[in-house]
């Protein structure tokens, strides 16, 4: 008598832990070294008080990379540290503080020369007449415009940091994605094994039955098919495994594989809570948390064009030589322009509708998320319900009907088609299975994504 267990006793002995910050499910670690810190450290509801690693490409080092079985913590650091897009994000935010240094600046001194009464005619036709004049002018703005420009450079600098930090929230989401699908392509290469060993066994069975003379030679004949299908299903189920490990790789930046398989159990199942305490964390999402910054920033902007509108005094102090007489003299001056035609009168006018229109765009984030956020739910609920249905009665079931079959057929009271029949049932059913596991953890990395939290710290 064959027992079968395959959907919900996997050969994987290291699991996840709870405490991942990425995806609910992956629980009960040997160890607590799970990787924390990344979901919750990214979403704060405050602006980011700390800036992403940056590191000048002529210091980059070198990266090592990674050998053996990966586990979605080291899954997830690979990705933060090495990805492309991110490093990009990063780069901006470092950007952006340069902007700051620079919107500190004043504006360069002018220095000026100029000579008047020489070329002329009459007295005026030589350089005897001459006045030459060395001056040395500085524009002083009366609003306050440089501090203006460095509250305005400081939130845009924030802004760069709310994106930076949505953008590692979409890379830790598609890379416990990524690790998840690797995941089930291992076990679908495994099932593949598995339903391959059924055949084999199916097909010594019958020929047993052939040579004992209690089955005609045609039986044989059809259990051969799906041993044939099931090695074919092997092999694809390698293709698709190899393909699944060269995905997870790129989200770090690697074409070559060097890790050898991954790590973990699709078969943990958390607690979901209730899909209000869930909306309650979405305002501390980075694409609403940023539009907090965005109001400040385009209210800054107002206050950079009111004093724009103030004119700058410019003034001029210099040393003056009269060639006539031999003498010299200081010259001094300023130079106020008169607002009369522009006031800025746009510019602060914009910077009002934007405000207006950040504020409007903050509450559509809030309503995007939740819709998002209720789609989400109600797929983890269902792959949930399918996934524990499955296991808890369908599964059980219909491996019973498999031995059950198998038995009577190796006594000779079932044709061949009833166990191809019960086993075809039982695999669908294993895949299936499968399926909803891989849409459950799916679902909760999303959902951790939106809400910024562990959804077992709920």
């Amino acid at each position: 008598m064959h027992k079968f267990n395959f959907g919900y006793n996997t050969s994987i002995q290291h699991c996840f832990s709870l405490a991942l910050l990425s995806v609910a499910f992956l629980a009960g670690c040997t160890s607590d070294t799970a990787y924390t810190g990344t979901l919750r450290d990214s979403v704060n509801p405050g602006v980011p008080k700390s800036h992403p690693p940056y590191q000048n490409r002529s210091e980059e080092k070198e990266w090592i990379d990674p050998v053996g079985q990966l586990s979605l913590n080291q899954v997830i650091s690979l990705s933060v540290e090495r990805n492309p897009e991110l490093q990009a994000f990063a780069l901006d935010v470092q950007g952006a503080h340069a902007h700051i240094r620079q919107a500190r600046l004043w504006s360069n001194p002018e220095l000026e020369f100029e000579i008047e009464n020489f070329g002329g005619s009459g007295s005026m036709s030589g350089s005897d007449s001459a006045e030459k004049t060395l001056s040395l002018a500085q524009h002083l703005p009366l609003g306050g415009d440089v501090g203006r420009r460095k509250e305005l450079a400081e939130l845009q600098m924030e802004l760069s940091d709310w994106e930076f930090h949505a953008a590692r929230l979409q890379v830790i989401v598609e890379a416990t994605q990524r690790f998840v699908e690797a995941l089930a392509a291992e076990r679908r290469l495994t099932l593949a094994k598995q339903e391959l060993d059924l055949a084999e066994t199916t097909e010594s069975i019958a020929k047993g039955r052939v040579e004992a003379g209690d089955a005609s030679p045609l039986e044989l004949t059809r259990v051969i098919v799906p041993v044939i299908e099931a090695e074919l299903e092997m092999a694809k189920a390698k293709r698709n495994r190899e393909a699944a490990y060269h995905r997870l790789s790129l989200i770090w930046g690697a074409r070559t594989l060097t890790f050898s398989s991954v790590q973990g159990d699709l078969n943990l199942l958390a607690p979901v809570p209730n899909p209000q305490d869930l909306a309650a964390y979405i305002n501390g999402n980075p694409e609403v948390a940023r539009w907090t910054t965005e109001i400040s920033a385009r209210i800054a902007e107002g206050r950079l064009a009111k004093a724009k509108a103030l004119p700058d005094l410019t003034g001029r102090i210099g040393f003056r030589r009269f060639n006539e007489t031999n003498d010299d003299a200081l010259v001094l001056g300023i130079s106020l322009p008169l607002p009369i035609f522009d006031r800025n009168q746009g510019e602060i006018l914009a910077s009002r509708l934007g405000e207006a229109s950040a504020r409007r765009r903050k509450e559509a984030a809030e309503l995007r998320l939740e819709s998002i956020l209720n789609s989400t739910y109600t797929e983890l609920l269902a792959a949930q319900e399918e996934a524990v249905a499955l296991r808890e009665r369908a599964i059980p079931t219909a491996n019973e009907a498999y031995e059950a079959t198998l038995i009577a057929f190796q006594e000779g009271k079932l044709p061949f088609l009833d166990v191809l029949d019960a086993q075809r049932t039982y695999f669908d059913l294993q895949h299936r299975y499968l399926e909803a596991l891989v849409a459950y953890h799916s679902n909760v990395a999303e959902i951790e994504a939106l809400i910024g939290q562990r959804i077992t710290k709920i």
